[in-house]
């Protein structure tokens, strides 16, 4: 019987998450006069995709690490501006969800969003209250960056927490790194197919429950708490 659900939240729960972080570290990089193409600033960007925006602008600018600083500067002048949250919209009937699973399951997050972008900015753009989640932790909250997706130590933190048994949790991600996280530690992944994967490479992953977007989670959760 399902008692936990964590949830990552770029393309889980908002669109537009991933366009939205390409323009603050376009934004980054242009500003420190740095120009690569299109093809390596995007194969940079997904090297380090779920690590903290330190980490990718690091690898963005290898070749220069003199300049990292000052781009993430750059980088968070865009984040907690305007650059980020205004690409994003909420999956429709998201917060409903939100508010209807809040009844019955435990929900937690486990996410790359900055925390103060995630509270100060996107909940409130939906009205989502952060109340409704027993945990939030980012990858901005780890002592050791080691410690990232797809590392088993966000989830095992959370179950721990909540006193919930592996077999009681599910993940609910778009993914490889939260994939990855959830076989480390030993639960259930549920791919939604609104961010980066696509149905034939989740297959690929040998995923059991793979639906098209968050809304369709309670059917899910069904087939689940019948076996």
């Amino acid at each position: 019987m399902t008692e936990l659900i964590i949830f990552d939240w770029d393309d889980v729960f908002s669109k537009g998450s991933t366009e939205g972080y390409y323009k603050c570290y376009h934004a980054a990089v242009i500003g420190v006069g740095i120009h690569l193409s299109d093809d390596d600033e995007k194969a940079r960007i997904a090297a380090k995709w779920g690590s903290s925006h330190v980490e990718e602008i690091q690898e963005l600018l290898k070749e220069n690490p003199e300049l990292v600083d000052e781009a993430c500067r750059i980088y968070e002048e865009n984040l907690f501006g305007d650059t980020f949250v205004d690409c994003i919209s909420i999956i429709d009937g998201g917060k409903e969800l939100l508010e209807r699973l809040a009844t019955t399951y435990t929900l937690a997050l486990a996410t790359g969003v900055h925390p103060k972008v995630l509270r100060e900015k996107i909940m409130p753009k939906f009205n989502i209250s952060p109340d409704l989640f027993a945990h939030i932790i980012t990858a901005y909250d780890l002592d050791d960056p080691n410690h990232a997706k797809p590392h088993a130590h966000i989830a095992e933190t959370i179950m721990r927490h909540e006193g919930i048994a592996r077999e009681n949790t599910i993940m609910v991600s778009d993914a490889r790194n939260d994939i990855g996280m959830a076989r480390n530690s030993g639960i259930e992944p549920v791919v939604v197919l609104s961010g980066h994967l696509n149905r034939e490479e989740a297959e690929s992953l040998d995923v059991r429950y793979i639906i098209d977007d968050v809304s369709a989670l309670e059917s899910v959760l069904e087939t689940l708490n019948a076996n």
